[in-house]
């Protein structure tokens, strides 16, 4: 706890050092956070309003798609196709124009709508001029296409009895797919969304623009005290600070941001959010003056608190850092001993508060831990044990069926052992040796009996049989989750090092160490062993034998171990092993059945 103690004492210089310092990094963060806090604002007021208009957009294209689903737009029925063209025109007053539209863009006759009052056929034919120059240019695999927003300006004529019109509008078309109308095309009034951007509250000088990627200005609001002077300007200036009129900005998977940029004689705070549908920019513009008021607000507010907060801060930490320093050094030492596995370590904290009770919560799970710790050895080594009774359990059933092998898959496994010990494995190898050794030939349980002890040739149906107790040793064992590190072992103890074995072919140390070794310590017992087809051989004449298998059935550096312990046998006047008693020693014995020195 010496960082603890050293930043204790550094609280007490600091107190030395002019407050205004502290307070100036204080006020300068929370600067920054009112900025962010800003920047979100504008930017969420900006996506807020480019989501209205959008909503919008898709109110119309869903409301046409289900009446287009309710009206046969399939069948070519001309009254059909009016009618729904006549509903949709008094369903939407914002839709000027509507009508039925072929590949190219040519209207269908007869299959258009619009108010004759309102519409002239000047205004009419500049909408379809728009279908055409928007389905020309722009992809048609489209399934909804929109021109670039246009201004509708006209004059009144009262002689001829016709009103004046200021409007903008945009031409939009559905595909369909209905024979021979491929389209939808409509004229839509953006007014609604003018009257949706006054809604928007946008401050005391603020304002809301939409607009296209050509910098086409489609719909504004501005508070009352906003600079018209801005407006003008503003989005040409944002189409340069964004880039191209390709920008990404403009995309249906564009980005939306905010920043400030230097807009005439003055800085403004610009939050931008592409719609998704049409490919417009929604925008949000403040005054820089206007947008970080708060700024200042916060400064005046955060200074006392800084002060006060730094001085209670370093008394209270003056006044129990060394109270709470010596306690938690003794639970770390604790909690270091029990790391080292020293369950049951005591920590001696004599205080009545939190850290007393921590401590005497430690004291209590460390005597547990040690009481777990022995119960854990204990069921270990119960299961352990029970495994193992198991597995010799198995080995006898198969071994039971020849009387010719009786107790071979246990000197299999006493051979392994005296062979990995020779080898320096682990105790981990060790004991998967042991299960690989005893469950070596366990897929010989699924071979029919009369072939395990015929004594004449096998047929080659026969041989196939028993070539394939490997592959079923493996499946057998599959499903036991301990036996998993043993199935390399019981599948490939007939391979061969020149990778003429069985099952699978594997060649020199492709074949798994533990293979290997139960392989070797199989032929040494199937070589010493009476067989119905041949006859025991002594140690001597085993050793001969594992010299003429080294490196073309077995592996050397295991036949030179193999080869040591056989001539300890040998010297210590052992030369008939097939007179070694059957019986199986526990794997935990202290002196193996043979001797590796």
């Amino acid at each position: 706890m010496k960082l603890f103690r050293t930043i204790s004492m550094m609280l007490v210089i600091l107190t030395a050092i002019p407050i205004s310092v502290v307070g100036y990094i204080l006020i300068d963060a929370s600067i920054d956070s009112i900025k962010t806090m800003t920047l979100e604002i504008e930017q969420e007021r900006a996506y807020n309003a480019g989501r209205a208009v959008s909503g919008f957009i898709d109110n119309i294209k869903n409301n046409l798609d289900l009446l287009a689903s309710q009206f046969n737009t399939r069948t070519p029925n001309l009254r059909q196709r009016q009618e729904l063209l006549s509903f949709i025109l008094q369903k939407h007053p914002e839709i000027n124009v509507i009508g039925f539209y072929d590949e190219q863009g040519q209207s269908l006759p007869g299959l258009q709508a619009f108010d004759t009052n309102r519409i002239l056929p000047s205004e009419l034919a500049y909408h379809q001029s728009q279908i055409v120059t928007m389905l020309y240019h722009q992809a048609v695999s489209d399934e909804t296409l929109f021109s670039t927003p246009y201004a509708i300006e006209r004059r009144a004529q009262p002689r001829l009895a016709i009103e004046s019109r200021a409007d903008t509008a945009v031409a939009m078309a559905v595909r369909i797919n209905a024979n021979d109308a491929a389209y939808i095309g409509m004229e839509i009034s953006l007014r609604p969304v003018q009257q949706m951007l006054t809604q928007i509250r946008v401050g005391h000088q603020g304002e809301v623009l939409l607009i296209d990627r050509k910098g086409f200005l489609i719909a504004h609001h501005a508070a009352a005290g906003a600079k018209e002077k801005l407006t003008p300007n503003l989005p040409s200036a944002l189409l340069q600070m964004l880039g191209p009129a390709e920008s990404e900005a403009f995309n249906p998977v564009g980005f939306s941001g905010a920043r400030a940029i230097h807009l005439g004689n003055r800085d403004v705070l610009v939050a931008y959010a592409p719609l998704l549908s049409p490919p417009w920019l929604m925008v949000s513009v403040d005054p820089l003056e206007e947008a970080y008021a708060s700024e200042r607000k916060m400064t005046f507010q955060v200074v006392p608190v800084v002060l006060i907060s730094m001085v209670i801060a370093v008394a209270l930490g003056m006044l129990f850092t060394f109270g709470i320093t010596r306690p938690i050094s003794k639970c770390v030492k604790g909690a270091l001993a029990i790391a080292r596995g020293d369950f049951g370590f005591q920590v001696d904290i004599q205080v009545r508060n939190e850290i007393g009770e921590l401590a005497h919560t430690f004291n209590y799970m460390s005597r547990q831990l040690q009481f777990y710790d022995r119960k854990h050895h204990e069921l270990r080594s119960i299961l352990e044990r029970g495994y193992l009774e198991t597995i010799r359990a198995l080995a006898n059933s198969i071994d039971a069926k020849d009387p010719y092998t009786r107790g071979h898959s246990m000197r299999v496994t006493n051979v392994a052992l005296a062979i990995g010990r020779k080898m320096d494995l682990n105790q981990e190898e060790l004991r998967i040796l042991r299960f690989g050794g005893i469950l070596h030939d366990i897929g010989k349980i699924g071979i029919p009996e009369y072939i395990l002890c015929k004594k004449d040739k096998l047929t080659d149906e026969e041989r196939k049989l028993i070539m394939a107790h490997p592959i079923l040793g493996a499946k057998i064992i599959e499903p036991i989750d301990f036996l998993h590190p043993v199935q390399p072992i019981v599948l490939h103890h007939h391979e061969w090092m020149n990778g003429t074995g069985y099952p699978n072919g594997l060649k020199g140390n492709d074949i798994p160490l533990g293979a290997r070794i139960v392989s070797a310590a199989d032929t040494y017992d199937a070589v010493t062993s009476q067989r119905p087809y041949q006859r025991a051989v002594t140690n001597l004449q085993a050793l001969e034998i594992i010299k003429e298998l080294r490196g073309r059935q077995l592996d050397g550096a295991i036949c030179d171990a193999l080869s040591e312990i056989i001539q300890v046998q040998i010297n210590s006047g052992e030369v008939n092993p097939q007179d070694r008693s059957d019986d199986y020693t526990d794997p935990t014995w202290a002196s193996p059945p043979i001797e590796t020195t």
